[in-house]
């Protein structure tokens, strides 16, 4: 039941979303990825969407024996529309093996923008220290830039949109800085001894460009560290500006300390034309906002509060549990029905450390990639966005849903009602005046299952047979 958002909406628009044509995009040249009109959604290629992705977080631009492309097939084969990565995290191992991340389980071969020097100290992991005045270009996926250059390239031919989370390569706690490249004992300007760090996020002239200067080892630290950081921000940007399918997010979490940084790189990004995402206190200053972490059990009043937002912006929720168990589907819908985009943290915290993308990496035992989230995820995507008609004119109505239930509704145009799973056999759902129900659909989230149900009016009330035991989301686009 599919049908165009408005009459300019070509047929080529709406295939962007859509997981077995996507591979036909390629023919097409980038992506058009922009903020719907008005203000809440993303636009692809002119059609409005809402984001749901899959995120693979830190791990798939770390390790370079993870497999990418496929876990970009599995995602656009289970329908979502994006995917999301953190650019860099160091690996926290070292080369003799004493030292293994709990997650991999073994020395594996570390991605970074930088290259390693040919000789000299070693740093913490016991390999030479880093070139930072120098990129990791080399050939193909096991180095950093064609790697990155590849995956967004790769993701835009089968229709998703990739977020891209920069700053700070998670400095957090000595346990991580230790193996930092701009920590000093790694060949980098910056001392810190504090726990959490905040000197690696400390710019010498915020709000003026140093990138464009000769580099000098005379610098102080702060010079150095913001000449590094903007140069990398730049490439960046140019690497990927060509495929038209990238977002940017600064630091993910804001669960440390930005320093002086925040600000000046919003200027940096958008005035390159790129889009930035960041939190709450920058709103104005931004084309996306993400939300907090969010560890409460029903993020939907928190996700509403972001949709309703001034001016409005594209809420995205990145992060935050559960990360495991049904809870994360009645997540999914919670933060979906609130206005909101949702990508699954897919790195942490599930039945096993090596659960979600790191199971894509052929030498983890015990790998699991997580397939049935991700199915939950493509059915939400899909349903969302090939059958709601106005979503760009949707906004959370949750006094029209049951107890426990979730509403986004155009009034007297269209609604979707998320309806927990109490056993009832019926929706009652207040409506507009003189609308009438031209058709109805019911959505098994767990399954994806739809099936279309005839709806009856009682004065201002239309009820709608729910026909599924659990879970379920009505869909219902009113004649007049």
């Amino acid at each position: 039941m599919a049908r165009a958002r408005t009459a300019a909406t070509s047929v080529l628009a709406c295939a962007a979303l859509v997981a077995p044509l996507a591979p036909v995009l390629g023919q097409f040249g980038p992506m058009d990825l922009g903020v719907s009109p008005g203000g809440h959604y993303v636009t692809v290629n002119g059609a409005t969407c809402v984001l749901v992705g899959d995120s693979g977080a830190q791990c798939v631009m770390q390790n370079a024996n993870l497999d990418y492309r496929r876990w970009i097939d599995d995602c656009a084969a289970a329908g979502l529309n994006a995917v999301h990565i953190w650019a860099f995290v160091p690996a926290r191992q070292r080369a003799d093996g004493s030292v293994v991340e709990e997650r991999y389980g073994y020395v594996y071969p570390d991605l970074t923008p930088w290259p390693r020097r040919d000789g000299g100290p070693l740093a913490a992991d016991g390999r030479p220290q880093w070139e930072l005045t120098r990129f990791d270009e080399g050939i193909g996926p096991n180095h950093y830039w064609p790697r990155l250059r590849d995956l967004c390239r790769y993701a835009g031919r089968r229709g998703l949109v990739v977020g891209i989370t920069v700053f700070f390569g998670w400095p957090k706690h000595q346990s991580d800085w230790q193996y930092h490249p701009l920590n000093a004992r790694n060949g980098g300007p910056v001392e810190d001894t504090g726990n959490p760090i905040t000197q690696v996020q400390i710019l010498e002239s915020p709000g003026t460009e140093v990138l464009d200067r000769p580099w000098s080892e005379e610098w102080p630290a702060a010079l150095k560290t913001q000449w590094i950081w903007e140069r990398f921000a730049d490439k960046l940007i140019r690497d990927t500006r060509r495929y038209g399918n990238v977002f940017f997010v600064f630091m993910d979490e804001h669960s440390y300390s930005e320093g002086n940084c925040g600000d000046h790189f919003a200027e940096f990004f958008r005035g390159r034309g790129a889009l930035w995402c960041d939190w709450e206190p920058r709103r104005e200053q931004v084309d996306l906002v993400m939300s907090p972490t969010l560890n409460t059990r029903d993020k939907n009043p928190d996700i509403v509060r972001g949709f309703a937002g001034e001016p409005p912006r594209p809420y995205v929720f990145l992060e935050g549990p559960p990360y495991r168990g049904e809870e994360v589907r009645e997540d999914l819908w919670s933060v979906l029905l609130g206005g909101g985009h949702f990508f699954f943290h897919n790195d942490a915290d599930q039945e096993t450390p090596q659960t979600g993308v790191m199971g894509y990496g052929p030498h983890v035992v015990g790998g699991y990639v997580g397939t049935e989230r991700r199915r939950w995820l493509g059915h939400a995507c899909r349903f969302l966005n090939d059958e709601v008609v106005n979503l760009d004119r949707m906004a959370p109505h949750n006094e029209l849903a049951p107890d426990g239930g979730y509403c986004l509704a155009a009034p007297g145009r269209e609604y979707l009602v998320y309806v927990p799973a109490t056993g009832d056999q019926q929706l009652v759902l207040a409506v507009a005046e003189g609308s009438e129900p031209a058709a109805v659909q019911v959505l098994e989230p767990a399954t994806g299952e739809v099936r279309r149900v005839t709806a009856t009016r009682q004065g201002q009330q239309l009820l709608a047979p729910l026909p599924f035991e659990a879970d379920q989301v009505v869909h219902l686009l009113c004649g007049r």
